[in-house]
């Protein structure tokens, strides 16, 4: 019995100490490391739901409006949506810029306008030669179409006419981001033209899923 009593008396093996406080090192690592990846999931999917409203937000005011809307995409991170009123209209006030993950306005370690290198197109296949593949507007710059009064997505082929008033060509549009350095965080979207239909999408590590 005293025996017994003083064997319980004697407390953890240093081993044993040494094991416990490995298996806390590696728990606290897991957790660190999902931590992180979750983070990073939820700033692309807060980037990619960004783009999304402002996506419907310039449609929806091309309609409501009876108005041209014009929405231009210029890397790293922003996006800026025009009415284009009429020569001689009073113009409402303007629509300020939005920024993916705008915590802060310049390239950072949120979401980008980005293509992650070897990940294929998404299943509309639209392109994904660059993270928005559309029509240029003249000089470069930031990347820019129109929704029209009908809620189609328009463009032109003549770079010099993208702001005139009854442009009626159709754009389909593909919009890939992410965080560069995680593919995990790849977020795509597309635009039909014709009808100003948007899906999203996100990669799974095999493919992209809606």
């Amino acid at each position: 019995m005293t025996q017994r009593l003083k064997r319980s008396q004697a407390g953890f093996s240093l081993i044993e100490v040494i094991i416990v406080v490995f298996i806390i090192f590696v728990l606290a690592g897991m957790a660190i490391i999902l931590t992180q990846g979750t983070l990073q999931s939820y700033k692309a999917n807060a980037a990619r739901d960004g783009v999304v409203s402002q996506i419907r937000l310039a449609r929806e005011l091309a309609i409501s409006k009876r108005r041209n809307v014009r929405i231009d995409f210029t890397p790293p991170n922003q996006i800026q949506t025009t009415v284009q009123y009429r020569g001689g209209e009073t113009a409402g006030l303007p629509i300020a810029a939005v920024y993916l993950n705008d915590a802060d306005q310049g390239v950072n370690t949120g979401a980008q306008f980005y293509v992650f290198p070897g990940l294929p197109d998404t299943p509309m296949g639209f392109g994904n030669t660059s993270p928005i593949v559309l029509q240029q507007p003249a000089g470069g710059g930031a990347w820019a179409v129109m929704f029209t009064t009908s809620g189609a997505l328009v463009g032109t082929s003549a770079l010099t006419g993208l702001d005139l008033i009854g442009n009626s060509n159709p754009v389909n549009a593909s919009i890939f981001l992410g965080i560069p350095g995680n593919s995990g965080s790849a977020r795509a979207i597309t635009i039909l033209g014709a009808t100003g239909r948007v899906r999203t999408y996100s990669w799974d590590g095999t493919q992209w899923r809606e």
